[in-house]
């Protein structure tokens, strides 16, 4: 039994994979330059690798919002075009396939556009993925739904020439919760948390946020715009940055940057210029039409059937602890935690008859690579817990120390320096090696890890309790030492975004005993009450660089071992390859 998607998430239509068939056979065809046909495939989701002759492709879900229809497309494109048999669910909750041949594009392309989604805009100069919250529509703490309006905001820019050549990517998210921002809308070019002001529905609103080599939260630039002026005023937000971005340097190219250059009275006026213009036109109210609110979804029998978790089960009992109560009595929301992002073709297929059975036919990804699977149930918990222990799916600890963020890194990234893949995999492993102290490991529950390949953050390592972004130290005779930058203390609440402070340089083979000290220090130090990210906002950089002292390279690299000169998950010496980089999430 298929049961329809609450909201409508059809974003593709047959004239894209036509419109691609045939610009890919000019290019063959020796019709368009290399450059000409990379700045179009660029626009359709299509990347280049660090490997010659494959690529990376990428497909929207504006608020992670994916159907079951759409879950087996994946499993098939994943099955029949990927070389690893998986795709890889990223911080902007797009879905990635990764070793894809240009033959092949056609193909899968074709599969998602049945299903409703498309990969038009998922890259290049244009405005990005929509993200929103994950617990939309079903959060205690919601002012209200945000998916529909993450959902018009998404068709008003898809395919619009205002809204995809632009100086570079631009980005927006939404969030709904009142306490807790799920969509990180303080680092987005534009963010929206939603408010409601006598009685009348609409947003807060942010722009210039940003993270890379010099983050910056969102400048508040509206305590309160009414829903019906939404669209009039992201679409202005979006045409000032392609009117004042800076199109020569592409370093510079983001729409902080503009906020840097303008200042804020300036960035303000010429924002108002931008309304004005709308306005003269009759545009600045729209109505943005809402689907029925969301209801339960029915019963299916299937769902109390089969194997089931018995109540004492320690796994099980575990497990519950980041299933999280939804606003609707009798229902929960269901966190499934990925290994790294990443789903493979078999999961993606049992995943749809899943949400099929057991949820309202869709799920949500989320900006921590994890999925969201909501309307269960809590009567047929133990049955569903059962069920993804069965496919691999069951790990607990989603949303804790344990769950730890990574871009893919080196290992297909051009722009990358280091395997953070592998750092992700290193961490996980001393989490749970016999030298962790299981005291250390659970106070630090609520912290978070993130890390980055390169300084460029889309791994997000500025926001992270723990972050880390890779890096590279020469030690003479050519010999190389991958490294990652440590940063402590960052994350989001009520009032916005504070980033990580810069601590220490750890070569990336001790990164995972560097980890231990600092958990062992939190618990040392910590002050009655305290979390383990204000701990590392406040304690003194001199005290953690102290303790981590025997993990680091000095100065005169005495300290130095030759399985410092090699990146985790490789056997061969550290030899940086950085590209022209197409693959900034």
């Amino acid at each position: 039994m298929v049961l329809e998607a609450r909201h409508d998430n059809h974003f593709s239509r047959p004239e894209d994979v036509e419109e691609f068939v045939q610009v890919l056979e000019r290019f063959e065809r020796g019709e368009l330059s290399s450059e000409e046909f990379r700045q179009f495939r660029l626009k359709r989701g299509v990347y280049g690798q660090r490997q010659t002759d494959v690529n990376m492709l990428r497909t929207k879900f504006p608020n992670g919002l994916m159907s079951a229809a759409q879950l087996r497309a994946c499993a098939e494109i994943a099955r029949t075009f990927t070389k690893h048999d998986r795709g890889h669910v990223t911080t902007r909750q797009n879905i990635q396939f990764h070793f894809v041949k240009l033959d092949n594009m056609p193909k899968a392309l074709s599969l998602l556009e049945v299903a409703g989604s498309t990969t038009v805009e998922a890259c290049g100069n244009t405005v990005r993925n929509i993200t929103g919250c994950p617990y939309a529509g079903v959060s205690p703490t919601e002012a209200f739904d945000v998916t529909p309006y993450t959902h018009a905001v998404t068709r008003l820019c898809l395919r619009a020439p205002w809204a995809n050549d632009l100086p570079r990517k631009f980005k927006m998210a939404f969030e709904g919760c009142t306490h807790e921002d799920h969509a990180q809308t303080a680092i987005n070019d534009v963010g929206l948390r939603a408010k409601v002001k006598d009685g009348v529905r609409g947003f807060e609103m942010f722009v210039a946020g940003g993270m890379s080599t010099s983050p910056r939260p969102a400048y508040r630039l509206h305590p309160f715009i009414p829903a019906d002026e939404l669209l009039a005023r992201v679409e202005a937000v979006i045409k000032l940055f392609g009117r004042h971005g800076n199109r020569k340097n592409r370093a510079r190219a983001r729409l902080k940057y503009v906020m840097k250059t303008l200042g804020e009275p300036g960035f303000v006026a010429a924002y108002e210029e931008e309304i004005a213009a709308i306005t003269a036109e009759g545009r600045l109210k729209q109505e943005i039409p809402l689907p029925p609110e969301e209801s339960a979804p029915k019963a299916d029998p299937r769902a109390l059937q089969g194997p089931r978790a018995a109540e004492d089960d320690p796994e099980y009992r575990n497990w519950l602890r980041t299933v999280d109560p939804q606003k609707q009595a009798g229902f929960a929301a269901v966190t499934i935690k990925l290994y790294r992002g990443d789903v493979s073709a078999t999961q993606f297929d049992q995943l749809a008859e899943l949400v099929e059975v057991y949820a309202d036919g869709t799920l949500r990804t989320a900006n921590n690579q994890n999925l969201i699977v909501r309307w269960i149930r809590t009567g047929a918990l133990p049955h569903l817990f059962a069920r993804l222990r069965e496919i691999g799916l069951a790990e607990a600890g989603s949303n804790t120390i344990h769950d730890v963020v990574s871009c893919p890194g080196a290992d297909t990234c051009n722009l990358a320096v280091t395997s953070s893949m592998s750092l992700a995999q290193h961490l996980t492993r001393y989490l749970k090696s016999p030298g962790a102290s299981a005291e250390s490991v659970e106070l630090a529950r609520s912290a978070d890890i993130k890390i980055s390949g390169c300084p460029n953050s889309c791994g997000q390592h500025h926001v992270a309790a723990i972050g880390f972004h890779g890096t590279v130290r020469h030690a003479g005779d050519g010999r190389q030492i991958p490294e990652y930058q440590l940063h402590l203390g960052g994350g989001f609440n009520e009032d916005g975004v504070q980033f990580g402070r810069h601590i220490v340089k750890i070569p990336a083979q001790r990164a995972g005993e560097a980890l231990l000290v600092l958990l062992d220090l939190f618990r040392d130090r910590r002050e009655d009450g305290e979390d383990a990210r204000s701990f590392f906002r406040r304690v003194p950089k001199e005290d953690v660089a102290a303790a981590l002292a025997p993990h680091t390279i000095g100065m005169t690299f005495e300290n130095l071992r030759e399985e410092d000169l090699v990146d985790l998950g490789q056997e061969k010496l550290f030899d940086v390859a950085i590209g022209r980089g197409e693959c900034a999430a």
